[in-house]
């Protein structure tokens, strides 16, 4: 018998394409699909459906590709799609007319890992896995407190260009640091003297680097609290971008295209159950005379990664309840 293929990491069993059952939602989120041939119940293309709705959107800079208002993130279940209604009345996360967009978080794929999470929001899809605490090499100086290693690859196949020389590149190790600094001040690190954790994070697909940035911080998070490392609380993040046409307009959970169009980004990663906020990275311009905006901007997502933070939550105790 063959040996199963260690080096791919398949998703969770459950994902599958969103399938439209009606003509009419369909049409409301891309008119151009009204001429094509369809049955019934047809798997719609996204790429398709957000490039003739972006020559409809071109000309109001506020409104966005898939229907989002500014303030309002892709929506998050833990496992695999639900209804718009259960999904509501459990979180209470504002969730846009026709669903274009989904996250899964589903922890437990890789078994040889103490502990791992697949994260898929929109195009970007993260995959999380956590080694140790294990001890460090005899080589290595005494240290009271464990060692985090944070390792970040790019598949060859997650963006437009290949790379033919993943986790090499400056970007990599861009989104390492990031995401060291957000989950550090979180860990009790002092609990574990000499021994090291390694995180390692693979990006599948990307949709924009500040959306790699927040999908790997909350992946990494809810992957170490699977591996039992001591923990102050689950870190969450969210991003936001800051349009050039309308310097007082800011999109949270901005897309590629979306990011494309702005000057200015910020990332924001939180502690929700200490209310605290771990870690506020900015790239870009952001004007003073703006400063206002921004700072409600940042309110508003951290107000956001409250309501991440329970369905972070609700994934680890989805594991537990289906470990036991």
């Amino acid at each position: 018998m063959q040996a199963a293929d260690r080096r791919r990491f398949n998703g969770p069993e459950g994902a599958r394409p969103l399938r439209f059952t009606k003509a009419s939602s369909l049409d409301r989120v891309c008119p151009d699909l009204h001429s094509m041939n369809r049955t019934e119940s047809i798997h719609a293309d996204e790429h398709l459906c957000l490039t003739a709705q972006t020559q409809a959107n071109d000309a109001a800079s506020s409104s966005r590709q898939d229907g989002r208002t500014p303030s309002q993130i892709r929506p998050i279940c833990e496992h695999t799609y639900i209804s718009r209604e259960t999904f509501a009345l459990k979180f209470g996360l504002e969730l846009i007319q026709i669903c274009t967009h989904f996250t899964v978080m589903q922890t437990g794929l890789v078994s040889d890992a103490a502990g791992s999470v697949y994260i898929e929001t929109g195009r970007t899809k993260v995959i999380c896995a956590v080694h140790g605490p294990k001890p460090t090499a005899p080589s290595v100086a005494f240290s009271p407190k464990a060692r985090l290693n944070v390792e970040v690859k790019f598949a060859p196949f997650s963006s437009g260009v290949r790379r033919f020389a993943p986790g090499k590149d400056t970007e990599s190790l861009t989104l390492s640091s990031a995401v060291h600094q957000a989950i550090l001040p979180s860990l009790l690190l002092e609990t574990l003297p000499k021994s090291q954790i390694d995180l390692f994070l693979t990006i599948l697909e990307s949709d924009g680097n500040d959306d790699d940035i927040s999908a790997g911080i909350t992946a990494a998070s809810v992957a170490l609290a699977q591996a039992g490392i001591p923990m102050r609380g689950l870190v969450v993040a969210t991003s936001a971008a800051l349009l050039a046409r309308s310097p007082t307009q800011a999109f949270l959970d901005p897309t590629l295209a979306e990011a494309r169009k702005a000057v200015g980004f910020a990332t924001i990663a939180c502690l929700p159950a200490l209310g605290t906020i771990t870690n506020i990275a900015t790239t870009g311009a952001f004007p003073l005379v703006v400063l206002e905006e921004v700072l409600q901007t940042l309110e508003t997502a951290f107000k956001i990664c409250g309501q991440l933070h329970g369905v972070a939550k609700q994934a680890l105790l989805d594991d537990s309840n289906e470990e036991a």
